[in-house]
């Protein structure tokens, strides 16, 4: 989720949670993505590289899937604010679906951050945006939030479970593999039975786990700073329901910064990935930094990771897909964390790796089995009875047989002296 982006204040405020609003600049160089909050913000295109592109390896990821794109292409539902398409045409968005709008269409950027993060083509010199740029984005738009304005239509179960209802209906004919919902979508029966409908169209849900909460209690060391984090783990939240792929971010690439102040533990998580200073597309159509590590713009990098997952493996199940992600993440699957799940994604090993996982997504791994007493340890080589008369017999043979050779060394000497 985007710190103090209008969708987190949106749920926020229906959490009944302090929230601290930030007034943004009209003018932007160089732009943080939450900085730009209207289309008609001014701000200069991203230059250099995107840190978390680079500290995943995506380049040779890239690699290896382009050598599977095919048509149609694989397409990525993002359930979110709405897409605002720049006018280079840097997203393609195939097709658009809107279960709630604003006033005059997509008021709220964190839709266009996510989706250029899935698919964001790359930039004029070449500098990556998206991590899967042959994905086409297909907008399911289930919220529009602008901060300070009175008609805001925040996300709701409801409309979330609407947008992947809509999403499980459309799968097969428009290619869906992958949908994402980048902020906390709340809870409700009907919420998990859409995403179960989904899973069983074949699309992969990806969801964010949450960032930490700002706020002004007293508790903190320093009025303003980040509370004392606990577990968000919910058994009742999208995180939490099976198969769905829940991602946290890391501080990676944040100079001298610590979990506790970017990352919100989660026994849900599956996986994590860096995203501070990563680069998408803003409200104006023009890119923009990911500033500050988030759980909204994790989604859409691993989103863009299960995308390429899909082009590579077109014939595979969901679960096999997730299977490839989790197995071959920087963890391991005996002791995922609160923090980075399974590991941090790993996305040329994910594409190259030969994991076999069944339909289900088992994948068999030998493993000593556990005894009343522990693990089993290997058997240990029986004793040798023999060992020591058979070592003596070796020995006793080497002497003989250098006995009969020098007696044949001897031999003709031996004879010369009798003649």
């Amino acid at each position: 989720m985007r710190r103090l982006s209008s969708v987190v204040v949106a749920g926020a405020a229906l959490a009944g949670l302090p929230v601290v609003l930030v007034a943004a600049p009209a003018q932007a160089d160089q732009a943080d993505c939450t900085a730009i909050t209207q289309r008609t913000d001014s701000s200069t295109d991203i230059t250099g590289p995107s840190t978390p592109y680079d500290l995943l390896g995506m380049a040779a990821a890239a690699d290896v899937a382009d050598r599977y794109v095919s048509q149609p292409p694989v397409r990525v539902a993002v359930l979110d604010t709405g897409v605002r398409v720049p006018g280079d045409g840097g997203i393609v968005v195939h097709q658009a679906e809107r279960i709630a709008q604003g006033d005059d269409g997509v008021v709220d950027g964190s839709g266009t951050e996510v989706a250029g993060l899935v698919a964001g083509a790359a930039r004029a010199g070449g500098d990556p945006v998206g991590f899967a740029p042959h994905t086409e984005i297909v907008d399911v738009q289930v919220a529009a939030v602008r901060v300070g304005e009175r008609d805001q239509v925040p996300p709701t179960p409801d409309s979330v479970a609407q947008g992947l209802d809509w999403v499980a209906q459309n799968a097969k004919p428009l290619n869906i593999k992958v949908a994402t919902v980048a902020f906390d979508a709340g809870s409700g029966s009907g919420l998990e039975d859409a995403v179960a409908k989904a899973q069983a169209a074949g699309v992969v849900v990806v969801a964010a786990t949450g960032d930490p909460v700002e706020s002004t209690s007293t508790d903190t060391a320093e009025a303003g700073q980040p509370g004392p984090q606990v577990d968000a783990a919910d058994d009742g939240k999208l995180p939490a329901f099976a198969g769905v792929v829940a991602v946290n971010t890391t501080v990676g690439g944040v100079a001298g910064a610590d979990d506790a102040t970017y990352v919100l533990p989660n026994s849900d998580t599956t996986v994590a990935v860096p995203t501070a200073d990563g680069v998408s597309y803003g409200l104006n159509g023009k890119t923009c930094r990911v500033a500050a590590p988030s759980t909204s713009a994790a989604t859409g990098e691993v989103a863009g990771v299960v995308a390429l997952l899909w082009q590579r493996f077109p014939e595979e199940q969901p679960a096999q897909i997730v299977a490839r992600l989790v197995n071959t993440a920087s963890g391991t699957t005996d002791d995922p964390t609160p923090l980075t799940g399974y590991g941090i994604v790993q996305p040329l090993d994910a594409l190259t790796r030969p994991v076999d996982p069944a339909e289900d997504g088992t994948v068999q791994r030998s493993r000593p089995e556990a005894g009343p007493d522990g693990p089993v340890s290997p058997p240990s080589a029986p004793t040798d009875l023999l060992a020591s008369t058979r070592d003596d017999a070796v020995w006793w043979a080497l002497i003989g047989g250098g006995l009969v050779v020098v007696a044949l060394l001897l031999r003709p000497v031996l004879a010369r002296r009798r003649q």
